[in-house]
């Protein structure tokens, strides 16, 4: 078992590595041509075929739900974000956005085998259980949604400052940017929101709050009301453009960066 193990890892590790690079290399305006574009999305396919079974093994020998452990929830996020570009990428150029999801697939996945163990199940399982996945699944495809505004704001800079569209990157059209922004939050802001209100009710029957525990609720919670309230200006007054795109950018970030401290947490041995 540990040998198949370590082969899914590097294997999946590989793919998404050599997808990162060829989609960046897509990406560029002189390099397109020279490569064939059914490349990067099929190594991204696999590189999310081997960690989808990396995970399933690597659960069947930890003997305990997925959820509960650090190292399978990273997993969860990068395929949650792999999983949402391969849909939004039918019939769109997100070739930029496809770098993005297979670099941080790689990244996460590198990172969860540094962190060792897990926390032991929590006494309301069923709750807990809900609370995670919710989180994972709108965490990952929000980060996306963050991606897809930072790719926004980046070419609206170009178009600003007037670059000849035969240079640089080749993003998608604003339009099409502010379009999948718009449906992702609209995805992931529900899952979210479950989040957000079962962990309200989980953290009634915790004995000891730390303060990083309230840290990290006070991030999470942050984070789910820009989002909220940028679908909600966008669905009420019309909210296009720049703005919202920054504001969707600082909600992911903040989502991102309660990521971050879990991760820290369990890397300094603090648990998961």
């Amino acid at each position: 078992m540990p040998e198949i193990l370590w082969i899914a890892f590097l294997l999946s590790a590989a793919s998404y590595t050599v997808a990162c690079v060829l989609f960046v290399r897509q990406a560029r305006a002189r390099a397109a041509a020279s490569l064939n574009p059914r490349w990067p999305p099929r190594l991204l396919e696999a590189g999310a075929a081997l960690q989808l079974m990396y995970l399933v093994l690597y659960a069947v020998a930890d003997r305990r739900c997925p959820v509960y452990s650090l190292h399978t929830a990273l997993g969860i996020i990068s395929l949650v974000g792999v999983v949402t570009y391969a849909v939004l990428a039918r019939a769109r150029r997100l070739e930029a956005l496809g770098g993005f999801a297979a670099g941080s697939a790689a990244v996460f996945l590198v990172t969860a085998r540094l962190i060792a163990g897990g926390a032991p199940p929590p006494n309301n399982r069923w709750l807990m259980a809900v609370h995670i996945t919710s989180n994972l699944l709108g965490g990952g495809i929000l980060l996306v949604a963050g991606c897809a505004s930072a790719f926004y704001l980046w070419n609206e800079h170009r178009l600003r400052t007037r670059r000849r569209l035969g240079e640089g990157t080749k993003l998608p059209p604003l339009e099409s940017l502010d379009r999948v922004v718009h449906r992702l939050l609209w995805i992931g802001l529900p899952l979210l929101s479950i989040g957000i209100l079962t962990g309200r009710l989980a953290i009634r029957h915790v004995e000891t709050i730390t303060l990083g525990d309230k840290l990290r609720a006070g991030l999470s919670s942050g984070s789910w009301l820009v989002l909220l309230g940028v679908l909600g200006l966008r669905l009420l007054a019309g909210w296009r453009g720049r703005r919202p795109a920054y504001a969707t950018l600082a909600g992911s970030l903040g989502i991102l960066l309660v990521i971050g401290l879990y991760i820290g947490r369990a890397l300094l041995g603090e648990g998961p």
